[in-house]
């Protein structure tokens, strides 16, 4: 149960997961999309938003486009009220749904990531692909994951960087780079890719 509260949150759980996941996410938020230098005019999409604080964050960029996918109901109603609040975002776009539903999703899009979800997505590789496809020239993409499963360590994160790597490769990114951060309980990773 709590597994999934975090994969798909809902109901009043999921809103205490979402609480969860707002104070855990809020700094690997920042650290993810300080690799993204997001501008004014972007079009940016994360993808299993959780409770929104990133995607607030970047609607506190002038004239950005903002753009969000996630699976559970009750963090998209949590968002769109958070959002209701910026007046900045050139265009709002929230859709409830997995990952690999964006392969309905037709916007081009400068600035693309996720945080702490990767690992729930279904054929990464084809929806990063997808992904790929829909990012204009020089895009970028970050992908960060902090483990937390029974037995991980700092090990678990350098593995999990090298299998988010190789799935950016295959999706089609270049200049892929890896980044490492302390955290606790063992460090975090995200990769960057440019399209």
């Amino acid at each position: 149960m709590i597994y999934e509260q975090f994969a798909k949150p809902s109901g009043i759980f999921g809103k205490l997961a979402g609480q969860f996941m707002a104070r855990e996410n809020n700094h690997l938020n920042d650290w993810t999309q300080s690799f993204l230098s997001i501008e004014e005019g972007d079009r940016v999409l994360e993808v299993g938003f959780g409770p929104g604080d990133g995607l607030v964050k970047a609607a506190c960029v002038k004239g950005v486009t903002i753009y969000g996918v996630d699976p559970s109901e009750t963090m998209v109603e949590t968002v769109l009220k958070k959002l209701r609040k910026y007046e900045n975002p050139n265009q709002i776009g929230i859709f409830h749904g997995e990952a690999h539903d964006l392969s309905r999703f037709q916007h081009s899009l400068d600035k693309v990531y996720a945080v702490n979800n990767v690992s729930f997505w279904h054929a990464p590789v084809e929806t990063l692909s997808h992904i790929r496809s829909l990012i204009r020239s020089n895009g970028r993409i970050a992908l960060t994951l902090l483990p937390h499963e029974k037995g991980a360590d700092d090990d678990t994160t350098e593995v999990l960087g090298g299998q988010l790597r190789s799935m950016l490769i295959k999706a089609g990114f270049s200049e892929v780079q890896v980044h490492f951060k302390d955290e606790n309980p063992n460090k975090a990773v995200c990769v960057v890719g440019m399209a």
